[in-house]
């Protein structure tokens, strides 16, 4: 046969037929433990095997839980937090918010708010990126309806103002470091009393310090006259 022929006769090279080259040399050997490890687990029977994965992943699940019941700080709560700076009047919107995880007892005062609760509802105060956002900071057509754009609604329990209604102006005064009273505010309109809650309307500059004043219980009002 002529040798082209002989040439066309012969069967495609493995490159040809798209196979791989084989690899030279011995096989990878694992370490002595895990080879032995791996002989030990493909000699059990498959319920054994199934036990065993059943078991791990009982412990896991276990562990998980245990380190939540016993956190000092309590078991974590679905809140929302704000994922961007958001200023007075704002109307948070979905993107403007994000559930989280959150230990129960770093959960600032005041009930967490929901999404339910953020439809229609404007912000009574100022909020930085990843703090959790409260019922007491949101405002709807309720009773503070009536703030006025640019200012700021501080929540003060109603026993540090009893007797202030709806429409009172107060100047508001706290305790000094020397004991003393100081006058932090003036011409304080009460927005509206809501159950154990007196809601307050102030220049954005004083917002902080009442809300302050408010949480050391040392806040108190003199009524002014109409």
């Amino acid at each position: 046969m002529p040798p082209a022929l002989r040439l066309r006769d012969r069967a495609p090279s493995e490159q040809a037929r798209g196979v791989l080259p084989r690899l030279l040399g011995p096989p990878y050997r694992l370490p002595a433990v895990t080879d032995r490890l791996a002989e030990g687990w493909w000699h059990l029977t498959p319920r054994t095997r199934t036990v065993l994965v059943g078991l791990g992943v009982g412990a896991t699940l276990l562990l998980l839980l245990l380190r939540i019941v016993l956190s000092p700080y309590g078991p974590p709560v679905t809140v929302l937090v704000a994922v961007q700076d958001l200023a007075v009047g704002d109307s948070p919107r979905e993107g403007d918010v994000a559930a989280t995880r959150w230990p129960r007892e770093l959960l600032p005062v005041g009930t967490p708010a929901t999404r339910a609760d953020l439809e229609g509802a404007r912000l009574t105060s100022a909020v930085v990126a990843g703090s959790v956002l409260t019922r007491a900071q949101l405002r709807d057509d309720g009773p503070l309806a009536d703030l006025t754009a640019g200012g700021a609604a501080v929540a003060v329990p109603r026993g540090l103002l009893d007797g202030a209604t709806t429409g009172t102006l107060l100047d508001l005064v706290t305790v000094a470091g020397d004991g003393s009273g100081r006058t932090i505010a003036r011409d304080v309109r009460v927005l509206a009393v809501d159950g154990d809650t007196v809601w307050l309307e102030l220049a954005r500059e004083r917002a902080a310090d009442v809300a302050a004043a408010a949480l050391r219980g040392t806040l108190s009002g003199a009524v002014l006259p109409q």
